[in-house]
């Protein structure tokens, strides 16, 4: 265990983010009893005193026989028997204006289809925008920020929870209740991978010269054929046998 926390006082910190008070990180339980462990391990990463937790510590933590309200199994927390889930009641009278940050790479989507959830039940809407920055930057350092008009799209027939005073749960918002910045089209191709730069294919050596031309090989330039061939030039063996009757008559 890390020396900033006493297994108890880890125990203490676990519980208040994700049981007592989830929504002030921008947690919420899925209705089967459930949340992805990194979801929390993403919320513990704001605070340098909390960036050392991994699985290992909450294992640790069941091994020592600390008593918590739920439990990790496998990629998922999961509430202990008997604790009920928390409840989202539906919400009647929803801010003018209510807040999402989404990763770049997701914006060109939210441009065609609106905000939708992926992966859970819900998607995560803010009450103020630091808020929404806050979350989206647990997963791109520079997220879009897109506005929600939230009483318009209840009155339109968008079921909204609340999950805390500034967190709300969505299942999808149409493109017509939202307002988003404005991003050049470049940068969108970019972002969903449209500007993809082709690869130039290699150039074959007869496709390197214009019409007409012709490629100069050894045995146009000197008269012998190419190493490469395996055959030895006549020419030269025919030289090295004149060179040794010369040397023959000189020794004679």
């Amino acid at each position: 265990m890390s020396a900033r926390y006493m297994p108890k006082t880890l125990a203490k910190t676990l519980v208040y983010m994700a049981f007592y008070s989830p929504a002030e990180f921008g947690l919420f339980w899925d209705s089967d009893g459930t949340m992805p462990w990194k979801e929390l391990y993403w919320a513990m990463q704001e605070d340098p005193s909390t960036r050392f937790v991994r699985e290992a510590h909450l294992r640790e933590l069941a091994f020592l026989g600390i008593e918590m309200p739920f439990s990790l199994e496998g990629s998922l927390l999961r509430l202990g028997a008997g604790i009920s889930v928390p409840d989202y009641p539906v919400v009647h009278d929803p801010p003018a204006r209510l807040f999402h940050s989404c990763r770049r790479q997701q914006y060109h989507n939210v441009l065609k289809y609106g905000l939708s959830a992926a992966g859970r039940p819900f998607l995560r809407l803010a009450a103020n925008r630091d808020m929404a920055l806050r979350i989206g930057r647990r997963r791109d350092p520079e997220p879009v920020t897109v506005e929600v008009l939230a009483e318009q799209a209840y009155r339109g027939g968008i079921v909204l929870r609340s999950a805390g005073p500034e967190l709300f749960l969505v299942e999808a918002v149409p493109l017509e209740y939202l307002m988003c910045p404005p991003m050049r089209e470049e940068e969108l191709l970019k972002l969903s991978g449209g500007a993809k730069k082709e690869k130039k294919k290699p150039v074959k050596p007869e496709q390197a010269f214009s019409p007409g031309s012709f490629l100069l090989g050894e045995e146009s330039l000197f008269g012998v054929p190419s190493q490469k061939t395996g055959k030895k030039s006549r020419r030269g063996a025919e030289w090295k046998r004149e060179a040794r009757k010369d040397r023959n008559k000189r020794t004679v």
